[in-house]
């Protein structure tokens, strides 16, 4: 029983809670929800070469009308990419060039 109870020190742990262990799950609890994954899409200024099949972008390159983006999503290979333009407004989380959140 006293080897369970013995410390890295050699001496006996009280078994005593600080307080401290459910203040770091707490902070870790609301930084978790707090993260969201939409924050990681952003609009880009161009179409990129390269792009992962499926994955989807937003480009503000001046090919569709005033208050519209370019969705591209990605294609397996020797398939096109699927383009379409649609409203800013539809757009939610996006990070927008000049905006800062």
């Amino acid at each position: 029983m006293s080897l369970i109870k013995a410390g890295l020190n050699g001496g006996y742990t009280s078994g005593v809670a600080t307080g401290r262990e459910p203040v770091g799950l707490v902070a870790l609890l609301v930084i978790l929800f707090t993260a969201q994954p939409s924050f990681a899409q952003k609009i880009y200024s161009y179409e990129p070469l390269m792009m992962d099949p499926y994955s989807t972008i937003y480009v503000d390159d001046g090919s569709c009308s005033a208050g519209k983006v370019l969705k591209v999503q990605g294609a397996q290979r020797n398939q096109r990419r699927k383009k379409s333009c649609i409203p800013l407004s539809d757009l939610k989380g996006v990070q927008r060039p000049g905006f800062a959140k």
